[in-house]
């Protein structure tokens, strides 16, 4: 079986109708605090978080609710020149540039495109991570009412030879972005309409024979094959297909983050018999400061599997397993002898929050005596291929694929 990653006629912003597109964008549904939605929707009637995180009321029935007014929004907009669907196929290039918190800039460049919907079993789309069903059956809700693809996924495919991003390159070293946004949500924004048929095949033949992975988006990856089912009857072929951005796992662009763990809840004696049953498993090193243990995490990675543990009044560990596999992954040992064994910690839910800043682990630690920080460096994205052709999955929060995308540039109708 063929990947199959398709040009198609998004739905987008009229930047003169909202005087903007910096106006109408926003981060993903899924990041967004309550008071930052406020802002948003304060900001332009038309910004895309009134479709992707419309609110309940309290006289909320099955016919009129959150999602049947995010319908009912878009085909207004859609109906008034708000939104606008481009007359013909195209690829849309977008570029995002960052600074990471590792302190290095960046610029990921995406492909957003169509991809055909494929159950797991195919090995053609991977996922890397379990999912849960209550964010499943919100986005199912959504997807009923809209029939639309509000924001696209994020996924990874390889390409050593860099083929299909020297053909977008072709494209953007010739013509000037349409949309350049500057400073917005901690990245500059630009994106092309790829319209060039030729480099259209090129790229679409190219993806047929890579197989891609989520990187971001599992939940709402499976939202939309219940969905394509749900709607065979209609024999439109749009439900067979979604909008994804696409990423090379080659490009320098590419950040991925580490996730440090924060443990809470732990007696003291939990706490000490960890500590005590450490050196069974790991070298351990003690070490004087954050910063020495991050720059030792560092020098590790990709070299030897290495976590770093701080507890209170200022200690710092770095542990190094006696033995591994070369295939157990960082986060795999934290999760099931660190946490789960050492820990004794069953219900992670319970225990466990994340983090991607250092700092903040720390300062999270020293402000309860409970609590215990388990730093970590990034999963290599190769891994993390690995596992998913392999048909394994990771433990939640593996990766942090730095930063989210935002959300607004390209909408895609599944009904027309």
């Amino acid at each position: 079986m063929a990947t199959t990653v398709i040009p198609f006629c998004g739905l987008r912003y009229d930047a003169t109708q909202v005087e903007g597109i910096a106006n109408v964008i926003a981060p993903p549904y899924d990041v967004i605090k309550p008071e930052e939605r406020a802002v948003l929707e304060a900001q332009h009637p038309a910004n895309i978080i009134r479709l992707i995180l419309s609110q309940p009321h309290a006289d909320d029935t099955d016919a009129a609710n959150q999602y049947t007014r995010a319908a009912t929004l878009m085909n207004q907009w859609i109906s008034d020149g708000t939104l606008v669907r481009d007359a013909t196929p195209r690829y849309y290039i977008y570029d995002q540039s960052f600074n990471a918190p590792d302190g290095k800039n960046y610029t990921r460049r995406a492909l957003i495109a169509l991809v055909k919907l494929e159950p797991f079993e195919n090995r053609i789309v991977l996922p890397h991570e379990k999912t849960h069903a209550g964010p499943k059956a919100d986005r199912l809700n959504l997807m009923r009412e809209c029939h639309a693809n509000l924001s696209p996924i994020f996924l990874i495919y390889a390409d050593p030879a860099g083929n299909i991003e020297q053909i977008m390159e072709s494209f953007t070293d010739d013509h000037p972005p349409e949309i350049d946004c500057s400073e917005t949500f901690g990245s500059t924004h630009q994106l092309w309409c790829l319209e060039d048929a030729e480099r259209n095949r090129e790229i679409q033949n190219l993806f047929s024979s890579i197989p891609l992975l989520i990187a971001d988006g599992h939940h709402r990856y499976e939202t939309a094959l219940a969905f394509q089912e749900e709607m065979a009857h209609t024999g439109l072929s749009g439900y067979g297909y979604m909008m994804v951005n696409l990423v090379r796992m080659e490009s320098p662009g590419l950040a991925v983050l580490a996730i440090h763990r924060l443990l809470d809840k732990l007696s003291t004696d939990k706490i000490a018999h960890a500590i005590a049953k450490l050196p069974e498993v790991f070298e351990v090193h003690k070490v004087d400061t954050q910063a020495d243990l991050m720059a030792q995490l560092e020098a590790l990675k990709g070299k030897s599997p290495a976590v770093g543990m701080y507890t209170a009044a200022n200690n710092y560990r770095l542990l190094i397993p006696h033995s591994v596999t070369s295939a157990e992954l960082d986060v795999t040992l934290v999760q099931e002898t660190l946490i789960k064994e050492m820990f004794q910690i069953e219900t992670l839910a319970d225990h466990i929050s994340y983090t991607a800043y250092a700092d903040d682990a720390v300062a999270y630690v020293k402000a309860g005596a409970d609590r215990v920080a388990l730093l970590m460096n990034p999963t290599p994205v190769e891994q993390v291929l690995d596992v998913a052709m392999a048909g394994s999955t990771m433990p939640q929060k593996s990766t942090y694929f730095y930063p989210k995308m935002a959300t607004g540039f390209v909408l895609n109708l599944l009904n027309r």
